[in-house]
């Protein structure tokens, strides 16, 4: 599972935060220009990080990693910052790529922030290696919220279907191990012979 966390925007509430002993602290897109801030949560915290991504290039990703190398765990969180987020802007093969940096980064956990309608983009991702995915909820119709196009009804059967079809992706992917599966043992399947 994972421990509460929260987003934190600004240095006075990160040190605010810190009282409680967070064991996760986000860092949300909104804040990516602020590297200054930034900076300062990667100097002087060592929990894990998610560090959502939306609004930046290679250029940031590119300074992240040269400067969040202190924590315990950086969760690298694929995000468009558009509500709700256009599937061609979703860009999900990201997350292969971040998942690709944790092969030879382990402090790396490839991630993903869902902003697009629905649960496909979510069911990609862990596809794509997403450790952890990110959707907006909702207690209702919330329409002065800015994300409440694209937030999961709580309210309603929509959260256990999105959770659901996540999993569905899971068993879908199955193993990286190439082998013959006990489904196919039929009348076409020729066993290999004993070597004696």
């Amino acid at each position: 599972g994972v421990d509460w966390f929260a987003s934190i925007l600004d240095q006075k509430s990160f040190e605010f935060m810190l009282q409680f002993d967070p064991k996760i602290v986000k860092l949300p897109s909104t804040i990516s220009e602020h590297t200054d801030y930034l900076k300062y949560v990667a100097d002087n915290y060592r929990g894990g990080v998610v560090l959502s991504t939306g609004m930046t290039d290679a250029s940031f990703e590119n300074w992240v990693l040269e400067n969040f190398t202190q924590m315990e765990t950086l969760y690298l969180m694929q995000a468009n910052s558009a509500y709700p987020t256009p599937q061609h802007d979703c860009h999900v093969a990201v997350v292969r790529h971040y998942h690709d940096l944790s092969m030879t980064n382990p402090k790396i956990v490839p991630a993903f922030s869902s902003h697009d309608f629905g649960w496909f983009g979510s069911a990609l991702a862990a596809a794509a290696g997403a450790r952890m995915i990110e959707k907006h909820v909702k207690l209702g119709n919330t329409e002065w919220a800015h994300f409440d196009a694209v937030a999961v009804d709580l309210t309603t059967p929509a959260f256990k279907e999105y959770v659901d079809k996540i999993r569905e992706a899971e068993v879908l992917l199955g193993s990286s191990e190439k082998k013959v599966n006990e489904s196919e043992h039929h009348k076409y399947f020729r066993p290999k012979a004993n070597a004696s």
